[in-house]
């Protein structure tokens, strides 16, 4: 494995090479929490030891897990130097609260897991690591099972709460990682009723077949159907698609069915279905979260031409100011780009029947589990240039959302990541 002396978060090396681990001279757990003890019995049943819990709780400090001490940051910080390979696992929500306490404490040597990234390199390695261990294996299956089944049942409360709802929603319907979560947590803080999704097909993978009907009928006859669509930069776009579901597969396995331990490959692999399109994505992954599989721009074409007789390229976009409002018949449609949201956000409110939404940014990157992995791959990943020209070369669908100037400002931001623009 290449050598990674220069990095602190190693989630991405854990996961390519889990026996990491086994070969660490020393192992701490930073946490002596729930989540401390939950990682503490997986390393264990995978053979590998752990030297000593951490907490900045001064009550813990002396006590022991299972036979292991919890010591206190300054503790953590004399056995730095002892060792060559010294891994911390941070068994916390927020992992950055561990690399501000090693930067103020000057540790620079120290490796650091965060529990999304311990956690994920077990679901990728589960069969090697446990094969003596089938209970864990199993428990890996049930806990898929059941993160599944609360999702699909929150889906089904959702939808049956639009259907029968007296109200007339607006419908936040968009590509895949659009800022979606964001434009929602506003609507909520001002109390507007919405669905949000990323179909117009009936979700019958969600509600069954008990609101087809209504639900289609609504569709269908599109009386004062208000939606709110946005359009982002295909790049970012698809990185983030493709985190959501890589990230899911820790809870869903069926949303990533090409998890391995290579992340270029990867990558390599989710842009390959994103160019063949759509139907080919459909035909291959089937319900593998293709919304997050495909070319953004095809999207418009599948669901707003499709279901609601409106291309959106045949109505003139103003790129400048980053919106635009179509009305067909009983439809009105509020399209806008995601990187001027902020500097909209007055139209997107008179147009939801709000006075001022609120300023609010969920859902993103920075704020997740996976975080730190999310911007060390995004440093290291190489996008193929048969990839970025499908987007910034003759794409006329780009073109009608974005200027030039706007596709250089882009493209510079990538331009470590592709081969010529260094």
């Amino acid at each position: 494995m290449q050598e990674c002396s220069n990095k602190i978060v190693w989630d991405l090396e854990l996961c390519k090479n889990i026996h990491l681990l086994q070969d660490a001279e020393q192992i701490f757990l930073y946490g002596a929490g729930g989540k401390g003890r939950d990682i503490l019995g997986w390393l264990q049943d995978a053979g590998i030891a752990v030297d000593k819990f951490c907490d900045i709780d001064e009550k813990k400090w002396g006590g022991s897990i299972e036979g292991i001490e919890i010591i206190s940051p300054s503790e953590m910080k004399h056995s730095e130097n002892k060792y060559k390979s010294l891994y911390m696992i941070a068994c916390i929500p927020y992992p950055k609260e561990l690399l501000d306490l090693l930067k103020g404490m000057e540790m620079k040597a120290a490796r650091v897991i965060t529990y999304w990234g311990m956690m994920t390199a077990i679901q990728i390695h589960a069969k090697e690591i446990y094969e003596n261990k089938p209970e864990r294996l199993a428990v890996l299956q049930i806990e898929n099972k059941i993160h599944k089944n609360q999702y699909m049942n929150l889906g089904i409360d959702y939808v049956r709460s639009l259907l029968t709802s007296v109200h007339k929603p607006i419908w936040v319907i968009q590509p895949g990682k659009t800022a979606s979560s964001s434009l929602n947590a506003r609507l909520i803080r001002s109390n507007i009723p919405f669905y949000t999704g990323h179909y117009l097909e009936y979700p019958n993978h969600l509600v069954g077949e008990e609101y087809r009907e209504v639900w289609e009928k609504q569709v269908r006859e599109k009386r004062f159907l208000k939606l709110v669509i946005a359009v982002r930069e295909p790049l970012s776009r698809d990185y983030s698609a493709f985190w959501q579901a890589f990230t899911e597969d820790v809870q869903h396995i069926m949303w990533m069915p090409l998890l391995e331990n290579d992340f270029q490959n990867m990558y390599n692999t989710f842009i390959d279905y994103l160019l063949k399109g759509s139907a080919y994505t459909k035909e291959k992954l089937g319900n593998s979260m293709p919304y997050t599989w495909n070319d953004e721009f095809e999207w418009f074409d599948e669901q707003i031409k499709k279901f609601i007789g409106i291309d959106v390229f045949q109505y003139p976009f103003d790129r400048e100011k980053g919106y635009t409002i179509i009305k067909k018949d009983d439809v009105e449609l509020f399209l806008f780009k995601v990187e001027k949201m902020e500097d909209i956000l007055d139209k997107i409110s008179e147009f939801v029947g709000a006075d001022r939404l609120p300023n609010i940014d969920a859902n993103v990157a920075e704020q997740k589990w996976y975080s730190l992995a999310y911007a060390q791959m995004r440093k290291e990943i190489q996008l193929p240039e048969q990839y970025v020209n499908h987007y910034y070369q003759g794409n006329s669908k780009m073109d009608h959302f974005y200027s030039q100037e706007e596709k250089r400002s882009f493209l510079n931001q990538w331009k470590e990541n592709i081969k010529g623009l260094h």
